[in-house]
């Protein structure tokens, strides 16, 4: 009889239930029940039910009834509740007896066959059932020998005390001096098979020496000591989950599941409902590629991703990576490598959707398509800008296969952006900007810093335009053509007047376009009924505003007549311009005539070039005025540059310090392991970006370096360019050329922050690579200031001692506040860990195939063995070894 329940319960792992370890039915002679009989199952289940269990186990006392169970068992399955075979037995210890629940395997009832009620007829020799079948029934057997006749039935079985400090119960029965006795070695199979105490109450006494209480129990088992649960011992329905609760944190509704979580109380034993309030992944759908149709779901706690080399497990987690947008860092390995998983596990327009829960409670859906921006939706809406690393996940931190053993120039740096990167969103925001106002005040200075050979050219221009309209003069051209001159003047005013009128025109009509309906639909919002009145009067004023709004769209209007007015006049202008082209033809023939009496060349002295030379004149003395002007702001120009230089490195700064906060926390909780930091310490990535901007003007790198020594930056060497000229050796031209033309980038280049980390006071890069990774995995996973870690064959390069010693150990304390979602081929992640949902993957015909579920469940613990252990063959065949070698070592 398979207790394999519904998958929806447990389809993201390991989950808590609530557990009733202690029950009793109508077949119990102690059970009341009044209604009929054939409505009893169906009433039985929905107390159950409203009581929120979802596992328990039938323990009659000195009883089991199989045609009962079997039908409550049947009724329970319907509604996603199991139940257990068990019996509540009265075994000949202590003053009156001991009562002992005892839960069975389904062995013990497969194939039809009731095995339990022959058992009971051992324990109770020469009576009926109707002399036994009751509270008060006594075996003339004791625990040791109860256990004995277990054990030689070679039938799975486990014993949990009922009501311990109660009348019949263990402690109270058997009291502390012969608990005591358990310590003796006679006692071990008792031990073993004891998982539970039900109903601790009294946990510390001292009024009398020999009063049961859990601290005198534990020191007269010697410090062994079962999980403690509860059970409802109902005497009705209306006792059913009557009582404290007893939840378990299990993979499926079974016995060995059962009997996994007591083995492991500490961790799967609890009396309130553990909730999760960390951020964490829930599923990954995919739509397209190697996992097309598939959804993988994700425990809040330890997911561990296992399979052969080549199964797709490193494709899951580059898929997660991809749709959150999280960086691999500037030292990651292999990226071309994990661009071609990602490639291969969405395909061409291929999609995933990740769904995740805020620390709020609230689900998101992250969606990606490959090649494509990810987006954020709520409640079924597009949330532009949000996001997913601060507001849907707190901080999730991914490294790649390598990542924590890899070296090298800039890896301490890419070490910390991982670890408080996130963190410096907004404040990076904020230097982007900065960085912008100072390219665009590089922009207002270099165009000043034009304005001398400007006018240098203007001047030149100016000279050469007068001398040739002095030559004109000599011919008394300047009066013969005034007239023809002042029209053309005067239609070039004109049009300069148009535009500006028409300027002001568009950009009053766009203003007025761009708040109209804003400011019209303002007054259709609908207050609170508190608040109406208030708002009523508030409007009531607002009206005027949307008056001054009409007036302007009046003066719009208006200003469109007018131009349209000026326009006509224009015309008028032209028309009257082009009216005296006949005038202007007769009088440039008559000059023409008379400079030919002269004997002036017609080819040298002609009135077109006139024109010409009096409006490039005219030209020449307007551009000298505004770059005189100009002349005068470059000081004003120059000071704002400076400031805006100054402002960008405040903000580095204070970048800065907020990294050194966050490594001074992190440094003090992690005693073994330190990282310093100084400000713009990269002084040699500087001078290489140096190199490179200067490459081709002839400047060795000596000199370069020469000219850094005293600067910490560019903005530094900027201030003091004329010192820094200076040892620029024979070229200071060359240098402050190529210095100016490439001005924004110097100024907005940030000098890198340098970072020495050191283990147990040695510099990291000088330990193996096995204690570089060990100390890493550690300082990462101390920091619990990411709701969601991300590696990729965490074991890599780290010693099975150091991940069963320190890394493991840590995860189980912080599973419960932090989501792991490792890749592994390791079986000690998933197994000592406890994952609480394991994703076994395959990979066949291009399709990645996953098969989950807790390692409390068969088919997990089948593939665990297969894939990690190399069959169950070879790993019997070590734990045969490793039992030999303890034998050994114990005999010597």
């Amino acid at each position: 009889m398979s207790t394999t329940p519904i998958s929806s319960i447990f389809s993201y792992g390991s989950t808590w239930v609530r557990a009733d370890l202690h029950l009793h039915t109508k077949a119990d002679k102690q059970f009341e029940y009044a209604g009929e009989a054939n409505a009893f199952c169906g009433a039985y289940v929905d107390a159950l039910e409203l009581a929120g269990i979802r596992l328990g186990v039938i323990a009659n006392h000195n009883k089991f009834d199989f045609e009962e169970f079997k039908a409550l068992r049947a009724k329970a399955r319907k509604r996603e509740i199991s139940l257990l075979p068990g019996i509540e037995l009265s075994v000949n210890d202590g003053y009156a007896g001991v009562h002992v629940l005892i839960i069975f395997s389904d062995r013990w009832i497969e194939e039809g066959k009731d095995r339990l009620n022959p058992f009971l007829g051992t324990v109770f020799p020469g009576k009926t059932p109707a002399e036994y079948e009751h509270e008060d029934g006594r075996s003339d057997k004791t625990l040791l020998q109860v256990v004995d006749a277990l054990d030689q039935l070679s039938l799975d079985y486990f014993l949990v005390f009922a009501h311990v400090e109660d009348s019949k119960g263990l402690w109270a029965e058997m009291g502390i001096g012969k608990l005591g006795d358990w310590k003796q070695s006679r006692y071990d199979a008792l031990r073993a098979r004891t998982l539970g105490f039900q109903k601790v109450r009294s946990y510390h006494k001292t009024d009398k020496a020999e009063t049961p209480c859990r601290a005198k129990v534990r020191q007269a088992l010697g410090g062994w000591y079962p999980a403690e649960v509860e059970g409802s011992d109902p005497k009705c329905l209306g006792d059913v989950g009557k009582g404290r609760p007893c939840y378990l944190k299990l993979g499926e509704l079974g016995f060995e599941a059962l009997k996994f979580a007591l083995s492991d109380y500490p961790a799967r034993v609890a009396s309130e409902l553990p909730t999760h309030r960390n951020s964490h992944i829930c599923s990954i759908h995919f739509e397209g590629g190697g996992l097309n149709g598939q959804t993988l779901k994700f425990s809040p706690e330890l997911n561990a991703l296992i399979g052969i080399r080549g199964s797709g497990k490193s494709s899951v987690l580059e898929a997660i990576r991809y749709v959150f947008d999280i960086p691999r860092g500037n030292k990651a390995l292999d990226t071309n490598y994990k661009d071609d998983l990602v490639k291969h596990t969405f395909g061409s327009g291929g999609k995933a959707t990740i769904v995740a829960r805020d620390a709020y409670g609230q689900e998101f859906s992250v969606s990606r398509i490959f090649r494509e921006s990810p987006s954020v939706h709520l409640h079924g809406k597009l949330q532009p800008g949000v996001s997913i690393r601060e507001t849907v996940l707190r901080q999730p931190i991914y490294f790649g296969q390598k990542d924590l053993s890899s070296t090298g120039d800039g890896f301490e740096t890419d070490l910390v952006e991982k670890l408080v990167g996130d963190k410096l969103r907004p404040l990076r925001s904020r230097i982007e900007i900065q960085r912008q106002t100072v390219r665009e005040a590089v922009m207002r200075f270099q165009k000043l810093s034009n304005t001398a050979e400007q006018k240098q050219d203007y001047a030149a221009q100016l000279a050469d335009a007068t001398f040739r309209l002095e030559q004109f003069a000599k011919f008394g051209l300047a009066e013969k053509l005034q007239k023809r001159v002042g029209f053309q003047h005067d239609s070039n005013a004109l049009t300069r007047v148009r535009h500006q009128v028409g300027t002001f025109i568009e950009g009053l009509e766009s203003f007025i376009a761009e708040h109209e309906d804003d400011l019209k639909n303002a007054p259709v919002y609908r207050a609170s009924e508190a608040n109406a009145d208030f708002f009523a009067e508030y409007f009531s004023e607002y009206t005027s505003l949307l008056a001054d709004l009409e007036k302007l769209k009046e003066i719009a209007t208006s200003s469109r007549s007018l131009a349209n007015k000026l326009d006509l006049k224009q015309a008028g202008f032209e028309q009257r311009r082009a009216g005296l082209q006949d005038e202007f033809a007769l009088i440039e023939r008559q000059l023409a005539q008379e400079l030919k009496q002269t004997g002036a060349s017609s080819t040298s002295i002609q009135s077109d070039d006139f024109l010409q030379q009096q409006q490039r004149k005219t030209k020449a003395e307007q551009m000298l005025e505004l770059l005189t002007k100009q002349e005068k702001q470059m000081d004003t120009v120059y000071q704002a540059l400076l400031t805006a230089v100054s402002a960008l490195n405040d903000l580095w700064l204070e970048e800065f310090r907020v990294i050194k906060a966050e490594l001074d926390r992190v440094n003090a909780h992690e005693a073994a392991l330190d990282i310093e930091a100084e400000f713009k310490g990269s002084k040699e990535t500087a001078l290489g970006f140096m190199q490179q901007m200067f490459r081709g003007s002839n400047i060795r790198e000596a000199t370069l370096r020469n000219v850094m020594t005293d600067y910490a930056d560019f903005g530094g060497l900027f201030r003091e360019l004329e010192i820094a000229k200076s040892k620029a050796g024979s070229t200071p031209d060359v240098f402050e050329k190529t210095l100016l033309q490439n001005l924004a980038d110097f100024l907005t280049f940030q000098v890198p922050n340098s970072f020495l980390i050191r283990y147990r006071g040695k510099e990291l890069k000088h330990h193996s690579l096995g204690q570089r990774a060990s100390a890493l995995m550690l300082h990462v996973l101390s920091q619990r200031e990411h709701d969601v870690v991300i590696i990729d064959q965490p074991e890599d390069d780290l010693d099975n001692q150091t991940i069963y010693e320190d890394v493991i150990q840590l995860i189980r304390e912080m599973k419960p506040c932090t989501q792991f979602i490792f890749a592994t081929h390791n079986a000690n992640f998933p197994v000592l860990g406890d994952a609480e949902q394991v994703h076994a993957c395959s990979y066949q015909d291009d399709t990645i195939l996953v098969q989950s579920g807790s390692i409390d469940r068969k088919e997990i613990q089948t593939e665990i063995i297969n894939i990690m252990e190399g069959g169950e063959a070879a790993f019997n065949k070590r734990k045969e070894v490793y039992n030999q070698w303890k034998s050994q070592n114990s005999s010597k």
